[in-house]
């Protein structure tokens, strides 16, 4: 049957049973996203010291500090510093000790600890910095609404990890706007997070504004952010009925592998190709470990490689 007048149909969405190589593969953007997707909007890192952490990235990279989050502003749950470079925003977070007497859990608790972040959990920090180290933890993509976002996420298969929450300033030296926030699971313990809203500071609500020295290297934006899986078409297939992505580009060991090590890869994109999703799982029967394999085995799963 037809659709009824005033009606859009979405495109389907293309998940994948087996990769065709990169020589036999055509890529078609069907416009399949299952809400406005803008651009990357920031890394978050869980790290065991953030501020040691951000100075070292700040260095290396050319980033200047942006803002900050930590006891000195009222946060006495983590510590949290925010880097920044033309479009391209790094946070890195560390929790402080936990209570002897166990996590709090209520919503008061957590207003109490000044908390930017809603979804914050110390335990959860604690255990992610035991596991995997240094990683990154959250994956933020701007959306124009983040409450649509994880709705539709969560209802083609997503797992939720934070309902939508709207922030708002908490100081008068705080830039305008507020904020929308959710997340779900991306792969491994890394959260996709989605955000929206009119807020103008540099990265969450609650962060105070800081004026770091300008020591750009000319880095300006993030290209495309790639995860390291043990199976590469279940995480492929799980982010794209989760978004509505489709496929950018693929490429099996046969394109880029070696004789000695190799690996299969995967692309997923949202409509404007703005946010790029590698996503690589390893190989065997070559001389060496597959390099994806040796990340799986020293990260302790899943997780952003880079």
């Amino acid at each position: 049957m037809g659709s009824g007048a005033g009606e859009t149909t979405r495109p389907m969405i293309q998940t994948k049973d087996k990769l065709v190589g990169a020589a036999n593969f055509k890529r078609v953007n069907p416009l399949s996203d299952r809400f406005d997707v803008k651009k990357f909007h920031h890394i978050e890192v869980f790290c065991g010291d953030a501020n040691n952490t951000y100075r070292r990235f700040s260095a290396g990279l050319g980033m200047k500090l942006v803002a900050k989050s930590d006891n000195t502003t009222g946060n006495s749950a983590y510590s949290s510093y925010v880097l920044n470079s033309g479009d391209l925003t790094f946070a890195f977070s560390a929790p402080y000790g936990l209570s002897p007497e166990g996590p709090q859990g209520e919503e008061e608790e957590r207003e109490k600890a000044g908390l930017p972040n809603p979804g914050f959990d110390g335990e959860d920090a604690h255990a992610f910095f035991r596991k995997h180290g240094l990683a990154v933890k959250a994956v933020g993509v701007l959306v124009s609404d983040a409450e649509e976002a994880y709705n539709q996420a969560v209802a083609n298969g997503a797992v939720g990890k934070l309902k939508p929450t709207l922030r708002k300033p908490t100081s008068a030296d705080e830039p305008e706007g507020e904020m929308m926030l959710s997340e779900i699971l991306l792969y491994g313990d890394v959260h996709l997070r989605f955000v929206s809203g009119s807020y103008k500071g540099a990265f969450l609500p609650g962060y105070q504004p800081v004026e770091g020295k300008d020591i750009s290297y000319g880095l300006q934006r993030l290209d495309h952010c790639v995860g390291n899986v043990p199976n590469m078409l279940e995480a492929y297939n799980y982010l794209i009925s989760a978004t509505g992505f489709h496929e950018f580009a693929e490429f099996t060991a046969e394109d880029v592998g070696t004789v000695d090590s190799g690996l299969n890869s995967i692309v997923a994109a949202s409509n404007n190709e703005m946010v790029l999703f590698p996503i690589n799982e390893p190989t065997f029967g070559t001389k060496r470990k597959s390099q994806i394999q040796t990340y799986l085995d020293q990260n302790f799963g899943a997780g952003v490689q880079h």
